[in-house]
């Protein structure tokens, strides 16, 4: 691995910046993205597109087209803004607070953490990728960035629905801000047509990324389908992956990491058809560790299956993807009782399955808005607790992960394999971070390979 020159200061100075938020105040030159997201947080509300009474879904092309309108001003799916610390290599999310210690200024591409007038570190602010305002043309009204929900230079999430029902219906997850937009309230089912032309235009996006240098992975999700759509979901699956290869092309769509995220199947036997059509990595959301936290803060989830079936689609996935890098799932820090998150977190970790930590951060438009998030000293001590779990575990189900993913990429390289996995969410956690000061030190100048050598 990279040696970088992290230690626990940095960590914790950075838990509380995902804990506490940063003051933007004296920062000049904001990114569109950041301009919005304080302007937002300055007037409490955000300004809507408006929009007809009734959407007109048999005009596909104008409905894609008021997307991208509505998109220019949604803080709740725009890229999301982040700083590089000098010397360490630390990546850290920004999340604007007023009434923050913590100042942030930027200056161009630089950026420095202050505190009572005192610089605690200085970094790199990514620069806006003018690409991602390119216009797509072919009578969509839209760019590049209004076609791809929340990218990064990691991932790109191509979605299979532009609504979530479970939100639409008032059981989304209560901290999730995904498809609350305008338009996505207003679409209870999604017609075939509408999403084919969608899938169209997020080729034609990808491949314009593609073509600028991005390199990363897709991630194929979207909100919760409604009842009615349920049973069409692996076409609907089908129709997105088989545009991507025609806007890619063979090769370049075979390169591509492809993560399935979205509910665990009805019938666990899908998921080989889904290793048929391309998908590489599967990640099944656990949200929380708790069963009756799950039924609470995730009620449309918990309608469909109980989170013991989640469980159960993880370990399955472990028989058809592989462990570790294949098997994957979202989990929120900082709502349930630290115990009961590490212990979940062992079990986890103890079938294969890696669980994703993001620090709970409740998002606009969501129910839990303004809740607050865990304390910088609760995300250090849960990290380190869980990367206990990690080191326990990890290098017993490595020589699978690396089976698993050498049959999908012969020339897969163990050290690139393991930074991809956790470069996607590195932003959001301290977990990775403490997981790699952990291993550098095992590792102690050796190359990544010696992990399994003995």
């Amino acid at each position: 691995m990279e040696e970088k020159n992290i230690n626990k200061e940095h960590l914790f100075l950075k838990a509380r910046m995902l804990s506490e938020g940063v003051d933007l105040t004296s920062s000049k030159e904001l990114s569109p993205e950041l301009y919005r997201a304080w302007s937002l947080d300055k007037s409490g509300k955000q300004k809507e597109v408006e929009l007809p009474k009734k959407l007109d879904l048999d005009n596909p092309m104008a409905l894609l087209s008021l997307f991208g309108e509505m998109k220019k001003d949604d803080t709740t799916v725009n890229f999301r803004p982040e700083i590089r610390f000098d010397s360490t290599g630390l990546r850290a999310q920004i999340h604007p607070n007023k009434r923050s210690r913590l100042e942030l200024l930027i200056e161009g591409d630089t950026a420095s953490v202050i505190e009572k007038g005192k610089t605690l570190i200085t970094g790199k602010f990514p620069k806006r990728l003018e690409w991602l305002d390119q216009k797509l043309g072919g009578g969509i009204n839209a760019t590049v960035g209004g076609l791809l929900p929340a990218m990064s230079a990691q991932v790109i999430n191509v979605v299979i629905s532009l609504s979530c029902f479970n939100y639409n219906t008032g059981r989304g997850c209560r901290f999730c801000n995904l498809f609350s937009n305008p338009i996505s309230r207003k679409i209870s089912i999604l017609p075939m047509t509408i999403l084919k032309l969608w899938a169209m235009g997020q080729g034609r996006a990808v491949k314009i990324a593609v073509d600028n240098g991005w390199n990363g992975s897709f991630a194929l999700s979207g909100g919760a389908l409604a009842p009615a759509q349920r049973g069409e979901y692996l076409e609907r699956l089908e129709v997105v992956l088989t545009t991507l290869k025609k806007a890619l092309g063979d090769e370049k769509f075979n390169q591509i990491p492809k993560l399935y995220n979205h509910y665990p199947p009805e019938d666990f036997a899908d998921m080989h058809k889904w290793k048929e059509m391309g998908i590489t990595s599967v990640g099944i959301d656990l949200e929380v560790m708790d069963d009756a936290y799950y039924a609470a803060i995730c009620p449309g989830k918990a309608a469909y299956k109980p989170l013991s079936y989640v469980r159960k689609a993880q370990e399955y996935s472990v028989k058809v993807f592989g462990p570790l890098f294949g098997t994957t799932g979202l989990l929120v820090m900082g709502i349930e009782p630290m115990s009961t998150l590490v212990a979940g977190y062992e079990e986890r970790m103890s079938k294969g399955i890696l669980p994703m930590p993001v620090v709970f951060h409740p998002e606009p438009n969501s129910a839990y808005e303004g809740f607050r998030p865990p304390t910088a000293e609760w995300i250090v001590e849960a990290s380190d607790k869980m990367a206990d779990s990690f080191m326990k575990h990890f290098i017993k189900w490595l020589p699978a992960a690396i089976e698993h993913a050498e049959k999908w990429d012969g020339s897969f390289d163990l050290e690139t394999g393991f930074a991809h996995t956790f470069n996607s969410l590195s932003h959001q956690t301290i977990l990775f971070d403490e997981i790699k000061l952990r291993l550098d030190k095992l590792l102690d100048g050796r190359p990544f390979s010696a992990l399994i050598e003995g």
